[in-house]
């Protein structure tokens, strides 16, 4: 009977390991996402007021999770957010924000990949309570900076 639970359990994990969403499994050109991006304004990460400047954004530790990191500075935030395959090749590195009134927003990174299996991805930052609450005041302008893949 012992037995019995030790394959019942292992198979539970297993499964849970073969539907984690693709998303969590993402890896930019072979390495871990680390996207570096100069942002000219100061912005919100989530809920956070992040001054203009240097930035990384790099993966979180746990699944759809990531972590915005100033250059210089102790500025660092995690946001969540939703990973989409984008239907069409994305060949830049782009992140965009959403801007309300004066106020800008984290909104997305997209990039691809050159591994065929890896595709075209868009993070989907998800908006915080500020977001939501600046939405509701105003309609969004999005607007993009580039960005580009480093090595850790």
């Amino acid at each position: 009977m012992k037995n019995f639970w030790t394959v019942l359990v292992l198979g539970g994990l297993v499964a849970l390991v073969s539907v984690m969403p693709a998303a969590a499994q993402i890896t930019f050109n072979g390495d871990e996402l680390n996207v570096s991006f100069t942002a000219p304004m100061a912005f919100y990460a989530g809920d956070t007021k992040m001054p203009a400047g240097s930035y990384h954004i790099i993966e979180g530790v746990g699944p759809g999770m990531l972590v915005v990191k100033a250059d210089k500075g102790k500025q660092e935030v995690i946001v969540p957010f939703d990973a989409i395959e984008s239907p069409k090749p994305i060949k830049n590195i782009d992140v965009s924000f959403n801007k309300y009134g004066n106020d800008e927003y984290l909104n997305s990174v997209a990039f691809g990949s050159i591994s065929t299996t890896q595709g075209s991805w868009i993070l989907k930052i998800r908006p915080s309570a500020g977001e939501q609450a600046a939405a509701k005041a105003a309609a969004a302008a999005t607007h993009k900076v580039p960005g580009a893949s480093t090595k850790k």
